[in-house]
C-alpha cells in the first residue's frame, strides 16, 4: 500500500512513519516532486491517476470544507485520512509517539471496500467520516 502525506504534516513525520512501517511506501508532498506552490486540487488529481492509488494522510481539514477541493477528492477514488484539530499544534515528540501508536489502525482502515474519508482524533481514534464520493452531498465534509 502507498501513503501520501501533505504539507500540513511534517516531512519528519513522514520519515518517522517510513522507518516504522517497512511494509508500505510513505511519501511526502515536498519530496515527491511537486512544486512548493502546487494547489491541493492539482496534486490530488495527479494522485488519483496513479496506480495503485495512494492513501492520503492530511493535516488540512479545510480540504473537506472547500467546495472545489472536496469535489476533486470526491471524484478521485482516493481514501483520505484527516488528522483532526490539534495534531499539528502538538510538540514534535508528542506527535511522533501518537502517530506511531495510531498508525496500525490507519493502515487497517486504509483498505476499505470503497474509497472513504476518516478522521484521526488527537486521542488516537480513527473514525469513519463517510465515503469519499459523498463529499459535498447533503452537507458532508463539514
Amino acid at each position: 500500500m502507498r501513503f501520501f502525506l501533505d504539507r500540513n504534516v511534517s516531512k519528519q513525520m513522514a520519515r518517522l512513519i517510513e522507518v516504522f512501517d517497512r511494509d508500505h511506501e510513505v511519501r511526502h508532498l515536498d519530496t515527491a516532486g511537486f512544486a512548493h506552490d502546487t494547489p491541493d486540487i492539482e496534486w490530488m488529481a495527479m494522485l488519483a491517476e496513479e496506480q495503485p492509488r495512494p492513501v492520503i494522510v492530511s493535516g488540512d481539514g479545510r480540504i473537506l470544507r472547500n467546495a472545489a477541493e472536496a469535489q476533486v477528492l470526491a471524484r478521485s477514488g482516493l481514501t483520505f485520512f484527516h488528522l483532526a484539530e490539534g495534531w499539528i499544534n502538538l510538540p514534535w515528540d508528542e506527535q511522533a509517539w501518537k502517530i506511531i501508536k495510531v498508525w496500525p489502525s490507519i493502515v487497517k482502515d486504509a483498505q476499505p471496500r470503497k474509497p472513504s474519508v476518516f478522521r484521526v482524533t488527537i486521542n488516537g481514534k480513527v473514525e469513519l467520516h463517510g465515503l469519499t464520493e459523498e463529499l459535498g452531498k447533503s452537507g458532508r465534509g463539514r
